[in-house]
């Protein structure tokens, strides 16, 4: 999943959590399966609770996605 680094403060703000500096830095692919421009560093670890009964730890990683505030996808 990748969330665009405008999103991240605001995000970060409401959910009181921290970005956290990647070990390695990571290539991302566009959509065409081109290497994507921007080297992500950081990422951010929340708990997502769907239909009340799911809970899971995702990891998002930013970036600056052009025209989306969120994509999610396998990696």
């Amino acid at each position: 999943m990748l969330i665009h680094a405008n999103l991240v403060n605001r995000v970060c703000e409401k959910l009181e959590i921290q970005s956290i500096l990647l070990t390695k830095e990571k290539l991302i692919k566009d959509y065409d399966e081109k290497i994507f421009k921007k080297i992500i560093t950081h990422k951010i670890l929340f708990n997502l609770i769907i239909e009340s009964h799911k809970k899971l730890i995702v990891s998002m990683l930013i970036t600056d996605i052009n025209h989306h505030e969120v994509i999610l996808s396998k990696l």
